[in-house]
């Protein structure tokens, strides 16, 4: 089995995140939502919760985009890498090369409704091959004789968001 693939690792943000860094995320990303909720909300017949504004206005489709400004500052402090997920041997961790960030849910009013989520993709990588629920990986191409690899066991949180066979 040979494929290039990418890994996606999705977290879910909200009121009881217990790290610092997500708390951090959760409160830029709850106050630009409650900005960009006034903008599209609709004067005359106003909502307070997001399912509500998109249902009433398609352009608040964007809001989740928007909110991802918020959150860019926090995630270009990681330096493309989640450090809580390591390989195998706990020395390669989850290289990452762009992030998406969902909102799941929010309220005007009600800071615990606020729910984002916030999904990191890897560069290319090469799946050599599956074993023992690890991943067998390289990051490069042969160089005609073999690769250099690493193993990375399966995760709960991360999932293959791209293949394409080899």
């Amino acid at each position: 089995m040979k494929a290039k693939i990418k890994f996606a690792f999705r977290i879910v943000i909200d009121q009881n995140s217990a790290m610092p860094w997500d708390q951090y995320v959760f409160e830029d990303t709850y106050f630009e939502y409650k900005i960009q909720h006034q903008v599209f909300d609709d004067k005359e017949n106003p909502v307070k919760n997001y399912w509500e504004l998109l249902a009433g206005n398609a352009h608040a489709e964007r809001i989740p985009f928007l909110l991802s400004s918020s959150a860019a500052n926090y995630v270009s402090q990681l330096n493309g890498v989640i450090k809580s997920l390591p390989d195998v041997l706990g020395n390669t961790f989850f290289a990452f090369e762009n992030f998406k960030l969902d909102l799941i849910s929010s309220h005007l009013e009600d800071p615990s409704k606020h729910r984002i989520g916030l999904t990191f993709y890897t560069p290319d990588l090469f799946l050599i091959d599956i074993i023992d629920g690890r991943y067998l990986l390289s990051r490069g191409a042969s160089d005609g004789i073999g690769f250099e690899t690493f193993m990375f066991a399966f995760h709960p949180q991360v999932a293959i968001a791209y293949y394409e066979p080899l």
